[in-house]
């Protein structure tokens, strides 16, 4: 990380030689809102649809506006073999009050946007021009959580989808499907330079424990999704007026998702959402220590067919519900309370429509994890800051 950091940090100074001069009046932002796309993938035309919405629907700040919002975008044109120019941009409404998209940042044609390199330049770049106590990071891409980041060579393009593995999955210019490029969770969390008020993953499987206390000295709450999501994603018609306008209503935007799939009907009708605490995981942590450690016969004996799991496909399924792996432990009446309690500190909002696709939920306490017995990702597993509080797999 600290050589991505130095070769980001040149990129970066020798980029902004070159990029547009911005306007930094007022000299301090009350919020500023970042929209991150990796989408040099097979969703690509979803986030282009995505970021339409949000350019053009609900509030655009002023150009004099203390709101600010800026968008990150590295999107294929269908063909995954032409490379793009990732870009930031701002947008913001005219003196006439039309919209502006104003390019403040470009990367070098073939960047790689999941990458832990482009990240931290972008973010620098962000801190940098745009100073501000409240900074909102989107993430929107695939994703898998904490699962280790592999490139994975595809047999075949032709109907080829992609693979996903951790975080930000791409395609690579160069080959096409052929190699694909993701971010560990660490090396994400690692790439971020600033505190952040909030970070909204638009991605799939990254609702879990692991995630959120690996991210947690970053930032205060995290909104994300226990299992897949849709490709349709969140509703981005509202998203600027609810975390520009109205104070970072994180609340807001995921009761919006939730009740968008919950009036669906058929396989649309599938969503898991919630929103956490940052603040409050360390008290999880160490009632969940406790437990594993007056437990571990138990944990020993959990058949992962018993619990509640999120994932669909074999390749997914490592993502379970906490609270149901804690129902298969013969618990006290006052360690139940005590992790009920330590867990409802950290959840804010939790919803699920009870099924996503083809599997139902019936257990969701607003929180995925890892589930012992698993044994694939058990070393790597270890080097998770989660892993090593509460110690579940030794």
């Amino acid at each position: 990380m600290k050589i991505l950091r130095a070769t980001a940090l040149v990129f970066l100074l020798a980029a902004s030689a070159s990029c547009r001069k911005i306007d930094v009046e007022p000299a301090e932002r009350d919020r500023v809102l970042i929209y991150y796309a990796a989408g040099f993938n097979n969703i690509s035309s979803y986030l282009d649809e995505d970021i339409e919405e949000l350019c053009t629907k609900g509030y655009i700040p002023e150009k004099n506006s203390r709101n600010v919002l800026l968008v990150f975008r590295n999107l294929a044109d269908g063909s995954y073999t032409t490379p793009a120019t990732p870009e930031l941009f701002r947008v913001y409404r005219g003196k006439k009050g039309n919209i502006i998209k104003e390019t403040v940042f470009t990367f070098e044609p073939g960047t790689v946007a999941a990458s832990a390199g482009t990240l931290f330049a972008t973010l620098s770049y962000v801190r940098y021009n745009y100073p501000s106590d409240k900074y909102g990071l989107i993430f929107s891409s695939h994703a898998t959580g904490w699962l280790p980041a592999s490139h994975t060579t595809l047999k075949s393009r032709a109907g080829s989808s992609a693979s996903p593995s951790s975080i930000g999955n791409e395609y690579s210019p160069e080959t096409g499907l052929g190699i694909q490029y993701e971010m560990n969770l660490a090396d994400f969390a690692d790439a971020i330079p600033m505190h952040l008020d909030y970070i909204l993953f638009d991605a799939c499987f990254m609702g879990g424990v692991e995630v959120a206390y690996q991210l947690k000295d970053v930032c205060d709450r995290i909104a994300f999704s226990q299992a897949e999501v849709l490709a349709d994603g969140f509703d981005y018609t509202t998203m600027a007026t609810y975390l520009l306008r109205s104070d970072c209503d994180l609340y807001g935007v995921c009761k919006a998702y939730y009740d968008h799939y919950k009036n669906l009907t058929g396989e649309e009708n599938s969503a898991t959402v919630s929103l956490v605490d940052c603040n409050m995981l360390y008290k999880l942590a160490l009632v969940c220590k406790d437990i594993f450690e007056k437990h571990r016969d138990g944990l020993s004996l959990i058949d992962p067919d018993n619990v509640q799991c999120f994932g669909r496909e074999s390749r997914h399924m490592y993502f379970y519900d906490l609270r149901d792996i804690m129902n298969q432990l013969d618990l006290t009446r006052e360690e139940k309370d005590s992790f009920d309690s330590a867990l409802d500190e950290c959840i804010i909002y939790a919803a699920t429509t009870g099924r996503m696709i083809n599997i139902r939920i019936d257990e969701f306490c607003g929180l995925s994890s890892y589930c012992p017995n698993k044994f694939t990702y058990d070393e790597f597993y270890k080097t998770l800051a989660w892993n090593q509080a509460t110690e579940m797999i030794k």
